[in-house]
């Protein structure tokens, strides 16, 4: 009877949703919070100002240095997070998402090619220029 399997299908993927989301709230409250706390006391401010000459490259402001930074070190999902919390236009957005999905994790990723017996340095090199051509790339286009 297919009751008898869908059931347990069902308990089985309501535990995995169950699983990701709390993966997930482990990763974006606390990024949404430390983005929240440096615009607080003004960090974001200086970050934007040190950041401004080398974000305007993409049509972003300095702020997006910190979603940016974040989901390069921490993964996408956090980058995801903290770009959530700026006001951005939608360009900017796309540009933003769209470099975060060539150069997320890195060093989580890094760490998997140099098990696989690549080369890290490398793949991570190829993946933030590949990040910033297309970021170049979609400012002139868009």
């Amino acid at each position: 009877m297919p009751t008898n399997r869908l059931l347990p299908a069902m308990t089985r993927g309501v535990q995995n949703a169950v699983k990701v989301l709390w993966m997930l709230t482990k990763i974006i409250i606390p990024t949404t919070i430390i983005v929240t706390l440096m615009d607080l006391f003004g960090i974001l401010d200086h970050l934007a100002l040190f950041f401004s000459p080398f974000m305007s490259w993409f049509a972003l402001p300095g702020e997006a240095a910190v979603p940016l930074v974040a989901g390069n070190i921490s993964g996408l999902y956090a980058g995801v997070g903290a770009m959530a919390l700026l006001p951005l236009a939608r360009k900017q957005k796309f540009i933003l998402a769209t470099m975060l999905l060539l150069s997320h994790s890195l060093p989580q990723e890094g760490a998997i090619v140099a098990q696989a017996e690549g080369k890290a340095v490398t793949v991570t090199i190829i993946r933030l220029a590949m990040a910033a051509i297309t970021g170049l790339l979609l400012n002139l286009i868009l």
